[in-house]
């Protein structure tokens, strides 16, 4: 399967506030060792100069840009599988029963994508039942005991689906 999803930013708000959680605690963590050791020097102090800040600041943004970056590619593998069963499921009320999720290997949400799958089949499958008896109902002379029974499968079949489907 190719890769669909051409970026990396699917849903801006939950990526965004994801990947700042992400930064924060990574920048604060960075921090706090800094601080710590400038606070409790131990044997071997930190000693800070202008050349040792700089350097210090160019390594927290590097820091900053690979953790963003990192976070925004982590949080991908989620909002992209959301982002497609959420069209499928869509798919499938908008009266399109070829919906199927199709999930890249390494996306989360696997089991949930099987799981819907097999219910996306199983409709197909019931659907595909009451559209028989519809044919076998639009084929049938309109009297006698063949029409009165496959109104009752028909009602029967209807039953199913309303109630969850929990009969055969």
């Amino acid at each position: 399967m190719a890769n669909r999803r051409k970026t990396i930013v699917i849903d801006k708000k939950f990526q965004y506030q994801y990947s700042l959680l992400v930064v924060s605690v990574a920048v604060l963590a960075v921090n706090l060792v800094v601080i710590f050791r400038l606070l409790f020097p131990g044997e071997n102090p930190l000693v800070f100069d202008s050349v040792s800040a700089v350097g210090l600041a160019a390594i927290e943004i590097s820091m900053v840009v690979g953790v963003w970056y990192v976070s925004l590619r982590t949080s991908h593998k989620i909002v992209g599988p959301l982002y497609v069963i959420s069209r499928e499921v869509a798919k499938l009320g908008r009266g399109d029963f070829s919906a199927n999720i199709v999930l890249r290997r390494k996306d989360m949400f696997q089991e949930l994508a099987a799981e819907m799958n097999s219910s996306f089949a199983q409709m197909r499958q019931k659907m595909e039942s009451l559209n028989d008896i519809a044919r076998q109902l639009e084929t049938s002379d309109g009297q006698g005991e063949n029409v009165q029974g496959l109104l009752k499968k028909l009602q029967k079949e209807i039953s199913n689906l309303n109630n969850g489907g929990l009969e055969s």
